[in-house]
C-alpha cells in the first residue's frame, strides 16, 4: 500500500513538472493603451512550419498552450491589428510570451485621458472626442502638429511665413486653443498662436481633440477647444528605434531613441534628431541695372528652417500601483529669412537678412497613486521655457561679410517662463463619484517687445467635477465649477454640465453647456513690437473674453462584430464669444499701413454641425465627415457668412502583399477675408476660394515588423494657391499674412523608414 501511495506521488510531481514545463502563458495588449485584445487568434507553427495548435484570448488578453519542442512560432491575429510573429528558438523567461499589436485603425474603443481623471472609453466620455492614432500619423507623412491636423474637421492650419504654422479650431483663432503635451500646457505664443512646427511628432503616441471649451479642467485659453499631444511610454526590456524622413521639396529628417527597463521598476528613454528644410518658392525681386534685368531670387516664401530635438523620459511603478514619471521635450530651432539683393553696382551689392533663433524646453513631472480602498490621487506639474532670439544684418554678398543693423526691434531676445502646478483627487461615494483638484499658472514675460521689459500673470484656481448616474446603466450627469483668481483680470467663477443617456448599448446621445474665460496674454497687453515692417502694439486696457457654450452630439453604432463595426456621429456645437481679442488695423483707410494694436471685438457668434461616419470591416476602414460653420450677422459690425467642410480618409490592408493604402482628402469651401477695425467693426476683404487636398501613402512592414517603409504623395492635385476675389484696396489681410492669394506648397514625395530593435 505504502508502494502504491509512493508511486502515485511520483507520478503527480512528475506530471506537475512536466505540465510547467510545457505550459507557455502568452498576454496580448494593444501597444497604444496597454489593454488586454480580446478575442485575438492565436496560431502555433512547429520547427517543420506547421501549425500544431490554435486558441484565441480571453477577456484579460491571455491565453495558455502547451509546448515541448523548440524552436516554436507563435503568430498573433486580430482584425483591426497588424499581425505578429516572432520565433522563439527555446522557452522564453518565465515561460511568457508579451505580444503588444499594433492597431492599424482608430478602434471604436478607442482610450482617452485629456481633462479626465482616470482613462475612459471614447464612447462612454461625456465630452466628444477625436483622436489621430500613432498608425495615422505615420500615413500621413506628418513630422510637425500641423501636418497631423490639416485633415481633421472644423480645424484649418495656416502658414504665417516666420512665425510658422498656426490653427484656426471652430472657426476660432488659436489663441483660444489650448495646447498640450501630456495634459501640460506649451507656451511661447507669437501673436496668439503656438508655431505647430515646432512641435514635433518622432516620440508621440496619438493626438486627442475636444472641440468646444475645457475651461473648467484647463482654465484660459480652452475656450474654443483642446489639443493634447501624447508622448510614447515605453514599456520594455530594452530596445531602440531609427527614423527617417525625406521630401521632395527639401526636407530631410532623422531621429532616433533607446530605452532600457531597470529591476522591472525603472523604465529610462532617451532620443534626439535633426529637422530640415531648404526653403520652398523663390520671391524674385528683379533689379535694372544700365539697362540690364538682375535677378534676385534669393528669398523665399516658405522660410528655411533647421531643428534639433533632444527628449528623456524616466518612470518607476511600484507594487502598490504608485507611479512617477518625468520627461522632457527641448527644440532647437534656426530660421533663416534672407532678403531680397537691395541693390546691385560697381559700389556695393547688399541684402537684409533675419534669422530667429528659438528654444523651447518644456519638463514634466507627475505621480499619481491610491488613496484608501476607492480613491486615487494624481500631481501633473510643468516648468516650459521659451527663448527666441531675433538678428537683422545686412548681408555684403561681395566680401559676405554680416553686419548688424541698428533699427528699433532689430536685435532682440525674447524669454517666456510657465510654471505649473496640478493635481486632483477622484473617488466615490455611494453612487456619487467626485474629482477635486487645484491649477496653479504662473507666467512670466521679458522681452525688448514688451513695454515695461519685465512682466508676469499670475492665475490660481481650484475646480470640482461631480458625476452621479440619475438612472443606471441609461442616464448620467455631471457638474463642473472652476473658482480662479487672475492677478491682472477679475475672473467669473466657471460652470458647466454635462449629460450622457444611453437609451441601448449602440446609442449614445450627449449635450453640454459651459461657459468659458480668457484672460489676455502679457503680449496682448503689453507688446511693443516696432521695426521698418511693423508698428504692433499691446492695449493694456482690453477687457477678458468669456463665452457661453451649447453642444449636443448622438452617436449610434450600426453594426458591431468583433473589430468590424459602422458607427455613425451628428453633432450640433454653438458658440458666442464676448470680448473677443484680435489685432486690428489702427489705421485703416492707409493702404500701406503697418500699424496694429490688439483691441475686443464686440461679438462672436457661431452655429456649427457635423455629420461623421467611421466604419470598419475586414481590411478596409473608411472615415466620412461634413461640417457647416454659420456665422451670425453682428449688426453694424459685419454680415453673417457660412463655410462648408468635408474630409474623407480610406485606409486599407493588402493583406496578400502586407501593404497599407492611406488616402486622405479635405475640402474647405470659400469663405471671407475680414479685416477688424480699432473701432471694434470689421469689414469685408474679398472671398478666399475653395481648396481641395488629396493625400496618399503606402506603408509595408519587414523583417518581423522591424522595419516600417512608408511611401507617398502630398498634394496629389497640386494645388499652389488660394487666390482671393473681391479684395478691397484697404484689405491687408494680416499682419504677418499675404494680400490676394495664399500660396501652398506643391506636389510632393516623400518616404520614410522605421526601424524597430525589440
Amino acid at each position: 500500500m505504502r508502494r502504491l501511495i509512493f508511486m502515485m506521488m511520483i507520478g503527480v510531481l512528475c506530471n506537475t513538472y512536466v505540465w510547467a514545463q510545457d505550459t507557455l502563458r502568452l498576454v496580448v495588449q494593444d501597444r497604444e493603451n496597454r489593454l488586454p485584445v480580446w478575442p485575438a487568434f492565436i496560431n502555433i507553427y512547429g520547427q517543420d512550419g506547421k501549425l500544431t495548435t490554435s486558441t484565441q484570448t480571453d477577456e484579460d488578453g491571455k491565453a495558455t498552450i502547451v509546448q515541448n519542442a523548440y524552436p516554436v512560432t507563435v503568430e498573433v491575429a486580430m482584425q483591426g491589428y497588424e499581425p505578429y510573429k516572432k520565433t522563439w528558438q527555446q522557452a522564453p523567461d518565465n515561460r511568457t510570451i508579451k505580444a503588444v499589436l499594433t492597431k492599424k485603425f482608430s478602434a471604436l474603443d478607442e482610450v482617452v485621458v485629456t481633462g479626465l481623471s482616470q482613462p475612459v472609453k471614447m464612447k462612454n466620455a461625456l465630452s466628444v472626442y477625436q483622436v489621430i492614432p500613432r498608425s495615422q500619423i505615420q500615413a500621413l507623412g506628418a513630422v510637425s502638429l500641423g501636418d497631423a491636423l490639416r485633415n481633421q474637421l472644423n480645424v484649418t492650419v495656416g502658414d504665417a511665413g516666420i512665425l510658422g504654422s498656426n490653427i484656426r479650431m471652430q472657426g476660432m483663432s488659436g489663441d483660444k486653443v489650448k495646447i498640450l503635451v501630456d495634459g501640460m500646457p506649451v507656451n511661447g505664443r507669437e501673436f496668439g498662436n503656438i508655431n505647430l512646427t515646432q512641435i514635433n511628432m518622432n516620440n508621440v503616441e496619438r493626438i486627442e481633440l475636444i472641440q468646444g471649451p475645457m475651461s473648467v479642467v484647463y482654465g484660459t485659453d480652452a475656450i474654443g477647444g483642446v489639443i493634447n499631444v501624447i508622448t510614447r511610454k515605453e514599456n520594455k526590456k530594452i530596445g531602440a528605434r531609427i527614423n527617417t524622413y525625406a521630401e521632395s521639396i527639401g526636407k530631410y529628417n532623422g531621429d532616433a531613441s533607446v530605452t532600457y527597463k531597470l529591476k522591472e521598476r525603472h523604465q529610462l528613454t532617451a532620443g534626439g534628431g535633426r529637422n530640415f528644410f531648404g526653403g520652398y518658392k523663390s520671391i524674385d525681386r528683379p533689379l535694372h541695372y544700365n539697362g540690364d534685368t538682375i535677378h534676385t531670387s534669393r528669398a523665399f516664401f516658405f522660410k528655411p528652417y533647421e531643428q534639433y530635438l533632444a527628449n528623456v523620459a524616466y518612470s518607476y511603478t511600484a507594487p502598490s500601483q504608485f507611479r512617477l514619471m518625468f520627461a522632457s521635450d527641448f527644440m532647437n530651432e534656426k530660421v533663416t529669412n534672407k532678403g531680397s539683393l537691395q541693390t546691385w553696382d560697381p559700389w556695393k551689392a547688399y541684402a537684409i537678412d533675419e534669422y530667429y533663433h528659438t528654444t523651447r524646453s518644456l519638463n514634466r513631472l507627475m505621480a499619481e497613486g491610491k488613496a484608501g480602498k476607492t480613491g486615487r490621487w494624481q500631481s501633473q506639474n510643468s516648468y516650459a521655457h521659451y527663448y527666441r532670439i531675433r538678428n537683422r544684418v545686412e548681408q555684403n554678398m561681395v566680401t559676405m561679410e554680416r553686419i548688424p543693423t541698428n533699427g528699433t526691434g532689430d536685435q532682440d531676445t525674447s524669454r517666456f517662463q510657465t510654471y505649473t502646478f496640478r493635481g486632483n483627487y477622484i473617488n466615490q461615494y455611494k453612487l456619487l463619484q467626485y474629482n477635486v483638484g487645484y491649477d496653479v499658472n504662473l507666467d512670466y514675460a521679458r522681452s525688448l517687445k514688451v513695454s515695461g521689459y519685465d512682466k508676469e500673470i499670475q492665475d490660481y484656481a481650484v475646480y470640482t467635477n461631480l458625476t452621479y448616474p440619475l438612472v443606471k446603466d441609461k442616464l448620467t450627469a455631471q457638474g463642473g465649477l472652476r473658482a480662479l483668481y487672475n492677478t491682472a483680470y477679475k475672473a467669473p467663477v466657471i460652470p458647466s454640465i454635462n449629460l450622457l443617456y444611453t437609451p441601448s448599448k449602440v446609442m449614445q446621445v450627449r449635450g453640454s453647456y459651459s461657459r468659458g474665460f480668457r484672460a489676455p496674454s502679457l503680449k496682448e497687453m503689453y507688446l511693443s513690437f516696432i521695426d521698418q515692417n511693423h508698428y504692433i502694439v499691446g492695449n493694456p486696457d482690453i477687457k477678458a473674453e468669456n463665452s457661453n457654450h451649447l453642444q449636443v452630439s448622438a452617436s449610434y453604432q450600426a453594426y458591431e462584430r468583433k473589430a468590424d463595426y459602422v458607427q455613425f456621429m451628428v453633432t450640433g456645437f454653438y458658440n458666442a464669444v464676448n470680448n473677443g481679442i484680435t489685432l486690428v488695423n489702427i489705421n485703416p483707410h492707409d493702404t500701406n499701413s503697418i500699424s496694429y494694436r490688439y483691441h475686443n471685438i464686440t461679438r462672436q457668434t457661431n452655429a456649427i454641425g457635423t455629420a461623421q461616419m467611421d466604419a470598419q470591416w475586414r481590411n478596409f476602414h473608411l472615415q466620412l465627415g461634413y461640417s457647416y460653420n454659420y456665422t451670425f450677422e453682428e449688426k453694424g459690425v459685419y454680415n453673417a457668412f457660412d463655410v462648408v467642410e468635408a474630409n474623407a480618409n480610406l485606409q486599407y490592408y493588402w493583406q496578400k502583399t502586407g501593404l497599407n493604402i492611406n488616402l486622405f482628402y479635405k475640402l474647405t469651401g470659400a469663405q471671407p477675408f475680414i479685416q477688424n477695425n480699432i473701432d471694434g467693426t470689421a469689414t469685408y476683404n474679398g472671398t478666399q476660394e475653395s481648396l481641395n487636398m488629396l493625400d496618399g501613402s503606402l506603408e509595408k512592414k519587414l523583417f518581423n515588423n522591424k522595419l516600417q517603409v512608408i511611401a507617398g504623395v502630398k498634394n496629389i492635385l497640386n494645388v499652389t494657391r488660394r487666390n482671393v476675389s473681391g479684395l478691397s484696396s484697404t484689405s491687408t489681410g494680416s499682419v504677418h499674412g499675404t494680400s490676394g492669394t495664399g500660396f501652398l506648397m506643391p506636389r510632393s514625395v516623400y518616404a520614410s523608414l522605421h526601424f524597430i530593435i525589440d
